[in-house]
């Protein structure tokens, strides 16, 4: 298993940078994953205390309707200021990006697996952050199976473990999912990483 710091080029698919613009590229035809590679702007201790409170928000926001006071009402207290601005900043790029005049936001905190089994979003396309703890695992369209995905299969062993790529604390990943345009069948397949007990992660998906 590899984790997403390294070359633009590898694996097929794959567009990374540390440059903000490089999840425009997930336009193009042959990238399926696009990462901008940054560190987490969200610290442990509020992490810790998403935790604490099992933080579990699932909202559409509205661009129209001012997404800072969504999010104030959505993730209450001063000490999430900073987790409200991050989710403002991928909610408004996720809306121009897309040119879309809402997102469907959730921000999780766990200590579990929340999709423990690969599979595929049946949506266009997922914006996900984890800000503390172990990121999101994905395969290389190469690296996927016939049956990797069939309802029921143990899928320990439907898959190269020297495939397997994830996702850093704090990277900002966009993937392909099902129904994008042109792209049925051919959706990003990932998982949530196993985590070990005790272990925390705070997670913010966007969905168009």
């Amino acid at each position: 298993m590899s984790a997403l710091r390294h070359s633009p080029l590898s694996p097929l698919g794959l567009a990374i940078s540390e440059e903000a613009g490089v999840l425009g590229e997930i336009g193009h035809e042959h990238v399926f994953v696009a990462v901008w590679d940054r560190l987490s702007p969200v610290g442990a201790d509020v992490v810790a205390l998403a935790c604490q409170q099992r933080m579990a928000v699932r909202s559409w926001v509205d661009m129209d309707h001012g997404v800072a006071g969504s999010l104030q009402h959505l993730i209450p207290g001063d000490a999430f200021t900073e987790l409200r601005q991050d989710v403002q900043l991928l909610s408004e790029m996720m809306a121009c990006l897309f040119g879309v005049s809402g997102v469907g936001v959730r921000v999780t905190a766990l200590e579990k697996p929340m999709c423990p089994r690969f599979h595929v979003d049946r949506i266009p396309a997922r914006m996900l952050c984890t800000y503390g703890g172990p990121g999101s695992q994905w395969l290389p369209a190469d690296a996927v199976t016939e049956t990797l995905l069939l309802p029921g299969q143990d899928q320990q062993g439907c898959y190269r473990e020297d495939s397997l790529e994830q996702l850093q604390a704090g990277q900002v990943a966009l993937f392909k999912g099902d129904t994008w345009r042109d792209n049925h069948g051919q959706g990003v397949v990932h998982r949530s990483p196993p985590v070990t007990p005790g272990q925390q992660r705070l997670l913010v998906t966007l969905d168009i």
